[in-house]
């Protein structure tokens, strides 16, 4: 079946934005697809999408796990649209990431256990969304990465205490600080993925993972995840505050057009300083 997604009719004469958020189920597990070709951009409307998906999922009483990919083997999600972020103002942009810092908090303390099934590329919004489930496998092909700084940006969406708790502050600070891509094996050792398999198993893996899940008391596990999610959050709103903080800075300056103008014409960026 398909989840209800946003409407798809043109608005205000405009035709509306291409990608889906597919939905499937196999008995107590649902698997969610994020479907924008090629790589599985997350635009805005896009995460609103998966947004009111995550919303009617949780409210099914009958659901106990969650799987979530993206479409075809190249990308579970590269990132931000960074086409749209570039066509916006400091205002827009500020809102797009309060919006998807609402979105992955929510993910984070969905009732039902998540499990991310990670397929290919797992860069910026989309290791937020890796990070924001509760488990995570990865494809042998996978990469993770936080690209931020190569264009201009700092992390959102709270994803630098999320990295951090889950690889290490020194680890957290080499992945931020020199945009490298890591490779799935190193992101297993990291601590970053639960699981390492051949590509054509990944989905199959986690939601043989999330079978396991639902053959528990739900009460028990939703239980048990509230417990730790609320351990770990002792003062870790002050945390997101702070990361917002420095993140308006950040979109004070012109480093963050130049970084999204050099992305879009293939070239390196030419910083100010």
């Amino acid at each position: 079946m398909k989840a209800p997604l946003n409407p798809s009719g043109a608005i205000g004469g405009r035709m509306p934005e291409p990608g889906s958020i597919d939905v499937s189920r196999e008995g107590l597990v649902a698997l969610v697809t994020m479907n924008r070709p090629p790589v599985n951009a997350l635009s805005m409307a896009q995460a609103g999408r998966l947004a009111k998906v995550f919303v009617d999922l949780n409210a099914d009483v009958d659901l106990r796990a969650i799987v979530l990919t993206g479409a075809g083997e190249k990308a579970f999600c590269a990132g931000g649209d960074i086409e749209e972020f570039s066509r916006l103002d400091r205002s827009g942009l500020m809102n797009a990431v309060r919006s998807g810092q609402r979105f992955l908090w929510d993910l984070e303390r969905a009732a039902k256990p998540t499990i991310a099934a990670v397929n290919g590329a797992c860069l910026g919004a989309g290791m937020g969304l890796a990070m924001s489930c509760d488990l995570r496998v990865a494809s042998e092909s996978a990469v993770f990465g936080h690209p931020e700084a190569s264009l201009g940006l700092t992390l959102a969406y709270a994803n630098s205490v999320r990295l951090a708790r889950l690889v290490g502050v020194g680890r957290a600070k080499e992945m931020m600080l020199t945009a490298r891509r890591v490779s799935a094996r190193e992101a297993l050792d990291f601590g970053l993925a639960n699981a390492v398999v051949p590509p054509t198993e990944v989905r199959g893996r986690a939601l043989a993972m999330a079978r396991d899940i639902a053959a528990n008391s739900p009460v028990a596990v939703q239980a048990a995840k509230r417990a730790l999610t609320e351990g770990l959050e002792k003062h870790y709103p002050n945390s997101l505050v702070a990361e917002a903080r420095y993140l308006a800075q950040v979109l004070e300056q012109p480093e963050i057009w130049e970084g999204f103008k050099a992305y879009l014409e293939k070239r390196p960026p030419k910083w100010r300083v």
